[in-house]
């Protein structure tokens, strides 16, 4: 599943642009490239191959033109990496779908492994979508607001369990059907289990700005006075 930080956010992207890009770069391309090789006859283990080096490249192309990455991007592009060069060196098609529902897993444990440090990975999300004076105010924001921190834990914790359910179904999905059609069934499944994230995701910020006059994701975070 395309994770709602896409890994390549600039500053200030208008928000359709957050999610079609990540969409583009996971599912549309691989799939584009899987397909049409194909139909050109090569094999299911190169084409798997060549389809899954797409994300990997884009993201570390993206990285060396920014001259920075951060830590989930270091993570994915690594995991990227593997997942290639493990590909090449193992001839089972299936064996490369399974690992490719493998890297949701990956992502997903990331995701909730940031809840034990000093700040999760929906807090860090959201820096990445904004410029450095919007960033220190929400620094600022999360370092004397109980709510807010509260309202990001939880939605980390939704988009990591999310991952870890992605990758279920995906294993699932690579074992029991043909070859040929996983990789646009896990795709498919991946972008529906995305919409549901981004619908609860887009209802919880909005019911929680009401409920606590305080913005999760937005440019600036309402914060007056210390809470508590």
């Amino acid at each position: 599943m395309a994770t709602l930080n896409g890994g390549t956010r600039t500053r200030d992207m208008p928000a359709w642009r957050t999610v079609a890009t990540p969409i583009l770069f996971t599912v549309a391309l691989p799939l584009a490239v899987f397909y049409a090789l194909r139909s050109q006859g090569t094999g299911q283990w190169l084409a798997l191959t060549a389809s899954g080096a797409v994300p990997a490249v884009r993201m570390a192309v993206v990285a060396a033109a920014r001259r920075r990455v951060d830590s989930f991007e270091a993570f994915m592009i690594g995991m990227l990496a593997v997942r290639v060069v493990t590909s090449l060196l193992v001839g089972s098609p299936r064996v490369i779908l399974v690992k490719d529902a493998g890297l949701a897993a990956a992502a997903g444990l990331w995701i909730l492994g940031s809840l034990l440090v000093a700040k999760p990975f929906a807090f860090q999300a959201g820096q990445s979508w904004h410029g450095p004076a919007v960033a220190r105010t929400r620094e600022a924001a999360w370092s004397v607001s109980p709510a807010l921190r509260s309202g990001l834990t939880r939605l980390t914790v939704l988009w990591g369990c999310a991952q870890l359910l992605d990758c279920g179904a995906g294993v699932l999905v690579a074992l029991l059907l043909p070859v040929e059609s996983v990789p646009a069934l896990n795709r498919a499944k991946g972008l529906a289990l995305l919409c549901v994230v981004v619908l609860i995701t887009v209802s919880y910020s909005r019911r929680y700005g009401r409920r606590h006059a305080l913005s999760l994701f937005g440019s600036s975070p309402l914060i007056t006075r210390r809470e508590g």
